[in-house]
């Protein structure tokens, strides 16, 4: 049997086991007794729903909105057990609809508290942090943020502060209306052009490009070096265009766009234990380096890519120094990691068009997560096909236990069919901090700096062992089927990089 059929038969049975392969019993043996469970989940959360707009945001064509908006949300203290958003626009009547992703192209966006009780988090870099923001409050996301809303399960929930009544949100769209296929799939990589590139982009003391992992540096990936950088956020700032002005229509309309978003949350409560977000997870970085936020993917090179899946693979540990990623690309080192036991909610993935999935496997080679894309197959709003419309989540229930300090292995698929810029594979991961019996319900929100519980040593920088090798073959493998059950529906972007 040769190697490839060999993957496929451990697919096989990969795809018959359960989504979690850890011994869940197992995993949370020292989780808090019985009683405390009963006293967290006892008390009964009345639900309410909030639904506003950021301020109109009116874009020519390929023109990039890469901004801050208030976002508006009752009163605090509230917990927030659910985030939908949203593009939409007005129509002729006034009513909010909803825009293709074919339309207006939503990079991301990103949401935090500007609080001041939360200044104390302020040098705390997650992978879903808005750089003018203190605390991370998450919900970010890509075009796969209308079907997949981010929920959580009472008790657990993010907690505002006495008094906050707004947070703030990086929205980064891209106006994509009325332009051609083979404009829109460049103008969604945000290539570099003589318009928009920062001018000391190529300079190596202009910003930090030290951010790439040792697996990147040594396939050379143009994204870790100013020379050779050719596309992404660096060239797709506020105001800028994506293309070069004679390849866009000077005649097209302006269109005005608006973020919707939607929150269920209740009056906090005292049983309700507050979230935060995990300082990892950038594929891009290791236990080194926080990580360059975005890579290239480059051509399919069948010696190097069998089945032409771009396999990225990085160990980190779950709340190491992490990166700003939709901030600053300066110094994100956290000098203040304190080792502590944690109980992990929820994760989900976050990658572009050409992404076939990302998975989280703990040191023991367990897989933890792993969360795939669903691209759209028709021309609706929230089903536009080659797009993707959806990311794959994994809930926690019971929560998973785990420390700070345990060593986590990030595997990120791309179908390298065609060459990408700027893509990105971050994990988004919400968990709170264990609690002692003594302190089951003496629980306050992040407005009041937690002190946290020294569980262990730090384990130091071990190294997985060699079966990380099979099971990075079983997920290029599952790249491959999920490529070939996508061959239909994604429409590959052109080779060429655009500059």
């Amino acid at each position: 049997m040769n190697i490839r059929s060999s993957l496929f038969v451990c697919v096989s049975m990969f795809l018959n086991n359960p989504v979690h392969s850890m011994e869940m019993e197992e995993i949370n043996a020292n989780a808090e007794s019985a009683s405390l469970k009963q006293t967290l989940k006892s008390s009964p959360t009345e639900m309410e729903v909030h639904t506003a707009y950021t301020r109109p945001i009116t874009l020519g064509q390929g023109e990039v909105s890469n901004d801050y908006h208030q976002l508006e949300i009752p009163a605090g203290p509230i917990a927030v057990y659910r985030f939908e958003a949203e593009v939409v626009e007005k129509d002729a009547d006034g009513n909010y609809i909803p825009v293709p992703s074919y339309d207006a192209y939503l990079h991301h966006h990103v949401v935090a508290s500007t609080h001041e009780s939360s200044a104390y988090m302020k040098d705390k870099h997650t992978p879903m942090k808005a750089q003018m923001g203190n605390h991370a409050i998450g919900f970010g996301a890509g075009t796969e943020c209308r079907g997949t809303p981010q929920e959580f399960f009472d008790p657990y929930a993010f907690v505002t502060a006495e008094g906050e009544d707004s947070w703030i949100a990086n929205v980064h769209i891209i106006n994509t209306r009325g332009m051609d296929e083979k404009n829109t799939g460049h103008c969604l990589e945000c290539p570099c052009t003589e318009d928009n590139t920062p001018e000391d982009l190529f300079d190596p003391k202009g910003s930090s490009w030290d951010k790439c992992n040792v697996d990147l540096v040594e396939e050379e990936n143009d994204s870790c070096f100013p020379e050779t950088y050719k596309g992404g956020l660096r060239c797709c700032e506020n105001g800028q265009h994506c293309l070069m002005q004679d390849s866009l229509d000077a005649e097209a309309d302006n269109a005005t766009y608006y973020l919707r978003y939607k929150i269920h949350y209740s009056v906090f409560a005292s049983h309700i234990r507050p979230l935060y977000l995990a300082g990892c997870c950038d594929a891009t970085g290791n236990l080194d380096k926080a990580g360059a936020i975005e890579y290239d993917i480059e051509v399919c090179n069948e010696e190097k890519h069998p089945g032409c899946v771009h396999t990225l693979s990085t160990t980190q540990t779950l709340d190491s120094q992490g990166s700003a990623v939709f901030g600053a690309f300066g110094n994100n080192a956290d000098e203040t990691h304190v080792d502590r036991e944690v109980d992990v909610v929820y994760m989900v993935g976050h990658q572009h068009r050409g992404g076939l999935g990302i998975t989280l496997h703990d040191e023991d080679d367990n897989e933890i997560c792993h969360s795939t894309p669903t691209y759209g197959s028709g021309h609706d709003a929230g089903d536009e096909e080659g797009y993707i419309v959806a990311m794959s989540t994994c809930t926690f229930d019971p929560p998973l236990r785990m420390h700070t300090s345990d060593l986590i292995r990030i595997t990120a698929l791309y179908d390298n069919t065609k060459a990408h810029t700027g893509v990105m594979s971050l994990f988004y991961i919400a968990m709170t901090d264990v609690l002692s019996d003594d302190l089951a319900i003496d629980v306050r929100p992040y407005n009041a700096e937690p002190s946290f519980m020294l569980a262990r040593p730090s384990s130091g920088k071990a190294s997985f062992s060699s079966v990380s090798i099979i099971f990075v073959g079983i997920a290029v493998a599952v790249g491959l089927l999920l490529k070939k059950r996508l061959n239909n529906q994604y429409e590959n972007l052109p080779t060429e990089y655009n500059v």
